[in-house]
């Protein structure tokens, strides 16, 4: 015997799977960022450029852990299309956005931190650093939108009250992310 639910009828049932999925996305989405960014810092340690490998011979070899971002970048993109997915079931903020604002606010950092430390001004790194923190910038703006949405709701909209539950959860799970993805990358390299 199958219980059907009316036509007309909506239900307002949170799947158990969405938010499982919505919290190991953006577990994971902060474990391969912290990939990327620690990755990219070992790079650019050594210059910026370095190489394996292969019929070339390089003047530098790469730094142990470097090959990670090879791995981050492509499972972080794909984890935050899917977990978008679920996210959005369950009337979590997108996912999307989280990884775009992160990626390039990190990856920015890094190149403006390298482009002013040390004797003089790296202008490559400098446009590099500005660049990728203009790209985050919309990223930024659209999490503000909804994290003011979320504290100061204009209405009485679920999806509002539901992000406010999501904010602190994603701030902590990004934290759990990163706590994962700096110990894993500095006991891999």
């Amino acid at each position: 015997m199958s219980t059907q639910v009316p036509s007309g009828t909506a239900t307002t049932g949170v799947s158990a799977a969405g938010v499982l999925g919505t919290a190991v996305s953006v577990t994971v989405i902060g474990t391969t960022i912290t990939w990327a960014f620690f990755s990219m810092r070992a790079v650019m340690d050594v210059g910026g450029s370095c190489a394996d490998g292969g019929p070339y011979v390089s003047s530098q070899s790469c730094p142990g852990g470097s090959w990670l971002i090879a791995v981050a970048v492509p499972v972080m993109v794909l984890t935050a299309m899917f977990g978008s997915m679920a996210a959005l079931s369950v009337k979590a903020p997108n996912l999307l956005v989280l990884m775009w604002a992160l990626l390039f606010g990190s990856l920015g950092w890094n190149f403006l931190e390298f482009a002013l430390a040390g004797g003089g001004i790296v202008w490559g790194w400098l446009v590099c650093g500005v660049m990728f923190w203009l790209m985050a910038a919309p990223a930024f703006f659209a999490m503000l939108v909804v994290l003011k949405r979320a504290v100061i709701p204009s209405g009485s909209s679920a999806t509002d009250s539901a992000a406010r539950w999501w904010i602190p959860a994603y701030s902590l799970l990004s934290a759990l992310g990163f706590l994962i993805g700096a110990w894993s990358y500095h006991a891999i390299s």
